[in-house]
């Protein structure tokens, strides 16, 4: 508790508990520590409070000027200190809740051993895609034609596999920019220490993929709207 006085004294201006408690949180006097040993100080005759008005009404405390006796304009001048502290006290608050929901934010985000499963899983799926396009090229090769109805299926499947892809590859830049963010570390090292790899480092063409993807979107959409026409 004297720790607490010689805190508000040392400070010489009014404080609330909110205030003694965000600097004195360390040494382990939270905010309602601080409002109990700032109203047994008050009870006791060795810090003076008045009561402030505004949205709501709180205590604010400071230190006692023995002999002296405060002018009225005074009285005016400490009240709107207050106000003026209080309002920066608000400010501060605002902050450290927008900061503490951006750090949850990235606690939610996945964690760089989630990320390496993804990929794992995403190899995976591109092996047992291979093994199914294996009998179609055998087949190409010997000159047999691929029919219509093979084709839709190829193609669907192959749509299908690129916008997983397209969307786990989209997940992991978003987390990977927050956690950047988040750090305020360099991408490129960043990127080292956690080991990651993209499509060049695997040997996979992802502009020649995203081509064939988009070249076959719009494809489909003419497509759908001839049909749409001929109806």
């Amino acid at each position: 508790m004297d720790a607490v006085l010689e805190y508000v004294t040392g400070m010489n201006r009014p404080l609330n508990a909110t205030n003694v408690g965000d600097a004195m949180g360390a040494r382990g006097v939270k905010k309602g520590l601080a409002q109990k040993y700032l109203d047994n100080l008050a009870e006791g005759g060795r810090l003076a409070f008045k009561e402030s008005s505004g949205k709501t009404t709180q205590k604010v405390y400071y230190p006692i000027q023995d002999g002296e006796v405060m002018s009225a304009e005074e009285l005016k001048m400490l009240n709107e200190r207050t106000k003026t502290t209080m309002a920066e006290a608000g400010v501060v608050h605002d902050a450290v809740k927008a900061l503490r929901a951006q750090l949850q934010s990235l606690k939610e985000a996945s964690s760089v051993e989630d990320m390496e499963k993804e990929l794992k899983a995403l190899e995976a799926e591109n092996e047992a895609s291979q093994s199914k396009l294996g009998p179609l090229r055998e087949r190409s090769a010997n000159g047999d034609v691929i029919t219509e109805s093979d084709r839709v299926k190829i193609e669907d499947a192959f749509l299908k596999a690129m916008e997983y892809w397209l969307s786990r590859r989209k997940a992991f830049n978003n987390v990977f920019e927050a956690v950047l963010e988040g750090t305020g570390g360099v991408k490129k090292k960043l990127w080292e220490e956690l080991g990651c790899e993209n499509e060049e480092d695997v040997s996979i063409d992802y502009a020649k993929y995203r081509k064939i993807y988009d070249d076959l979107k719009r494809q489909r959409l003419i497509e759908m709207r001839q049909k749409r026409f001929k109806r």
